[in-house]
């Protein structure tokens, strides 16, 4: 019972962040640290336009061992994209950026119409803008390339269903032990 009114009160917090950015965590022990998103955004580079499905998926990290705390350095955001498979995949925060980085096996195309291999990386922030960079070695008698393009998220609605953000519970007895 505990989990599905925790699973209702996230539900709601979700459907009040207008601009689709987490609440603060607060009295709520499942709430969304701040600086992690979830919910169904637009993504738009200019060239390509999918529909993201982001579910934060977080382990409360903690400070001194009497109380986890609930920040965004503990989570991963799953990206679950109808667009190109590249974009989909586990997001992890670097320098304020949540960041995925994959190879692509036929991602340069070469002048006589095979492939060589490259790889693409998603970068954003909470602002909703990021960074697409797609590079490769020197293949198929190309110099080494580097593509950048910015992109844009756009909120467009919460998910379908409660997430519960904190799968796991941590505890330090002496050891830091999550089940």
């Amino acid at each position: 019972m505990g989990k599905l009114v925790r699973g209702l009160v996230a539900l709601a917090a979700a459907m009040t962040a207008a601009n689709g950015l987490a609440v603060p965590a607060g009295a709520d022990d499942d709430a969304i640290p701040e600086g992690t998103l979830e919910g169904v955004y637009t993504y738009n580079d200019g060239h390509t336009t999918a529909t993201w499905r982001i579910y934060p998926l977080c382990v409360p990290t903690v400070g001194d061992g009497r109380v986890p705390l609930h920040m965004a350095v503990g989570c991963k955001l799953q990206v679950e994209s109808s667009g190109p498979p590249g974009q989909a995949g586990a997001y992890r925060l670097s320098n304020g950026r949540w960041t995925y980085k994959t190879p692509l096996l036929a991602g340069t195309k070469c002048s006589d119409g095979s492939t060589a291999g490259s790889d693409e990386m998603y970068q954003f922030d909470t602002s909703l803008n990021g960074t697409y960079t797609q590079s490769h070695t020197a293949v198929c008698g190309l110099q080494p390339g580097l593509e950048k393009r910015p992109f844009t998220l756009t909120f467009v609605s919460p998910l379908p269903n409660p997430v519960i953000h904190y799968p796991l519970t941590c505890q330090d007895n002496p050891v830091h032990l999550c089940s």
